[in-house]
Order: structure tokens, then sequence, then C-alpha cells
């Protein structure tokens, strides 16, 4: 064998070797590492050294791998091979998961239920395997950094027939099912108790509380399978998503109402203002000197020291009143026409609300004077808008959702 060759063999020897060893906090018997290989990064699963002897934990390793290379599942941590590493002894050599734990993340409720489905998923493919995991639990869930995938790992206590060894209890304290600590048969019931304590971490809002309370009842009364506890899950979740639409529904209903509910009062200070002969800021000259000689009432309640030429509070509230009348009348007109009852009718008719704002705030800010703008915009408005929204709460929007809630 020439130099030449030599270099090659040494140089391919070194690059099978695993370099960059990082220890990963673990606890039990098993040790693990982070290590480099090929110029990529791996997870090496062995046991600590006081355990390396025993053939019982010795088994239980080879249990794993040969539970774990039996399984193909883009949920479910990937094994390659079983070898002996210097220094650690005989270990698993797994696929290294970019991610955290579920014990560690947070994030939206949407992710979370993507999150939880595709944990469903893992689990009724090892169930369909004849494998129990046992030792479900966030911590031995993996999310991934890119895309929030979910990797089910730590198969250590995992169950199936085809094994005798170490048939005792085994699971996590607050995850493990009751019947599991007292016995030494594997059920995969045992797996929907510790999904039921899972869900309830990442989901604990009211749609998902009868379907975490069935995963904790006694083994007889819980889910028989994956298959039965996805289909309740996705039943919850659409029935949610419908409230949430019809929701959606009533907030638009009121924004629009609100739109039409303001045209009255809009156009009658339009029109107000389009009777005063006399150029608006001339009108506006005149407002001024008219304050002069006539003071406004003092803030605390007590009359001006100089008598007023005009009692407007009696004119202003039969306004008022009239402008309701008005309101109640054209809700009513528009309630009838809308169709409102569809989402599309409601998108339609939100679009040209907003339409209708924008042109109304324009009109207000560029051609009403501050004199009678502030009038305009002041507690009189709001008292109009508020008897006219509660009006339109309790005749039309009610027994809408009334009606969408009982065609569900």
């Amino acid at each position: 064998m020439d130099s030449y060759s030599g270099i090659i063999i040494e140089e391919s020897r070194r690059s099978e070797q695993f370099s960059d060893f990082t220890p990963i906090p673990c606890k039990g018997f098993n040790i693990l590492c982070k290590a480099k290989r090929y110029g990529r990064w791996w997870v090496l699963k062995g046991l600590k050294e006081q355990y390396r002897q025993d053939e019982n934990y010795k088994n239980l390793l080879h249990k794993e791998f040969d539970i774990l290379i039996s399984l193909q599942h883009p949920n479910i941590v990937s094994a390659y091979s079983m070898e002996e590493i210097p220094e650690m002894g005989t270990c698993i050599v797994m696929e290294w998961i970019d991610g955290i734990t579920l014990e560690h993340w947070s994030g939206r409720k949407t992710e979370g239920e993507g999150i939880f489905l595709q944990l469903l998923d893992a689990v009724h493919y090892i169930h369909a395997k004849q494998i129990v995991h046992r030792d479900l639990k966030p911590s031995n869930i993996m999310i991934t950094h890119n895309g929030n995938h979910v990797k089910l790992i730590d198969f250590g206590l995992s169950d199936t027939d085809d094994f005798t060894i170490l048939k005792q209890p085994a699971g996590t304290p607050g995850y493990i099912s009751p019947e599991q600590i007292v016995s030494q048969q594997a059920d995969i019931r045992n797996d929907i108790f510790s999904i039921g304590c899972i869900l309830e971490k990442i989901l604990p809002s009211k749609p998902y509380t009868a379907i975490i309370k069935r995963c904790k009842t006694p083994i007889a009364q819980r889910y028989a399978n994956v298959d039965e506890l996805k289909a309740d899950f996705m039943a919850h979740r659409n029935r949610h998503l419908s409230g949430i639409k019809r929701i959606g529904i009533a907030a638009l209903v009121c924004i629009i109402l609100l739109g039409f509910i303001s045209y009255p009062l809009l156009h009658q200070q339009e029109k107000s203002i389009s009777i005063i002969p006399e150029h608006i800021e001339a009108k506006k000259d005149t407002v001024i000197r008219q304050q002069a000689k006539n003071p406004a009432p003092l803030s605390n309640g007590r009359k001006s020291l100089q008598p007023t030429a005009t009692e407007p509070s009696s004119a202003s509230h039969l306004q008022s009143a009239e402008l309701i009348s008005k309101g109640k009348k054209t809700i009513d007109k528009m309630w009838k026409e809308s169709g409102i009852d569809t989402i599309r009718s409601v998108e339609k008719k939100s679009e040209a609300f907003y339409r209708f704002i924008d042109k109304s705030n324009d009109f207000i800010t560029t051609t009403y004077p501050q004199t009678f703008s502030k009038d305009i915009a002041g507690s009189k408005k709001t008292d109009i808008i508020y008897e006219l929204s509660s009006y339109t709460s309790e005749r039309y929007v009610k027994p809408t959702l009334s009606r969408f809630q009982s065609s569900k």
C-alpha cells in the first residue's frame, strides 16, 4: 500500500469518528451527548458508567434501539445504528433535533392545536405497531425551531409484547396513569391518560376540558384508542371555530350598524351647516362675537353672571329625540334590506362602512369649523349612539346570534 492510499484510509477513519462531544443533561440511567460526524450533528444515547455492566440495563438499551429502528414516521425521532463509542460504551446513534421540548415551548393556541394533532399522529402510529410509549410527557416531545414539527423521543420505557424484559411500573408523576403505577401490563390507554395531561398543559381552555376529563377517567371509561380521541378533538375544535365565526359576524354587524347609526347624525350636521346664508368663516366670526356677548354656563353648574340670549337646551333635546327616532327607522330599514345573515353580505357592508367613515372623517376635519365640530363630537352624539346601539343589540343582534347557535 502506497503512502497516498494510507493517507486516504486514515482520513476516512477519522471522518467516521465522532467529534465535538457536548453532554446533554439527562436523568436516570442514561447518558446523552451531542456529537459531530460527516459534517452533521447526531445524538448518542448510552448508559452511565455504573450501569454499563448490568445486563438488565444493557438489554433495555438494546430494546429501545430495536423499537426505534422499526419506526419510520416524520413525528418520531430516527435511530440509525448502535455503536461502541470511546468513553461512552455502547450507544444508540440518533438524529439531532434542532428545537426545544414542549415543556419549554410557548406559542399561540392555533399552533398548540397543530402540535397536539401531530402528537396524536405519532402515538397512533406506534399503537398500530402494538407499542405503548408509557412515558409521554412534555419533556419527551421535541418541537423543531423550523416549522414547529413534533418529534416524539425517549422510548426507553416503551413496551411491546415482543419484549419481556424489565416489565415493571414506569412513567413520570403527573403524567403516568393510576393503573400504570400498580400494573406491569402495558395498555394503549395508559398513553391516552398521558395525552390528556399534555392537552391540559398546552390547551387548558374551555373547548377541550371535556376531552381532558375523559382522558383522565378510569381506564374503562377512557377513549379506547387515539382515533376516538382525535375524532372528538376535531369535533370540539370545529365547534369552537364556528363559535368564533359567529362572534366575528356579530362584531361585523355591530361595526356596520354603527356606520349606519352615524349617518343620520352626520347628515343632520351637514344639513344644518348648508342652510347658513353666510360663508362658514364669516359665520364662525359671528358665533365667536355672540359667545363674547353671551358666555356659556360655568363648568361647575352655576349660571353665567350675564344673561343669555337663548335657551338652546330644550331645542337640543328635541333634536336628539328626532335623531334617535330617525336612527331607529334607518336601522329597521337597513336590517330588513341587508340580508345580514350571510357572511358575504356582512363583508360587503363592512367595506362600504369603512369607505363611508373615511369620507365622513375628512368632511368633519376639513369642512366644519372648530366651533361646530366641538358640538358634533360632544356628549350628545355619544348618548345618541349608545341609545341606538342598545336598540340594535336587543332588537336584532342578540336574536340573530341565537338563531345562528340554534342552527348548529
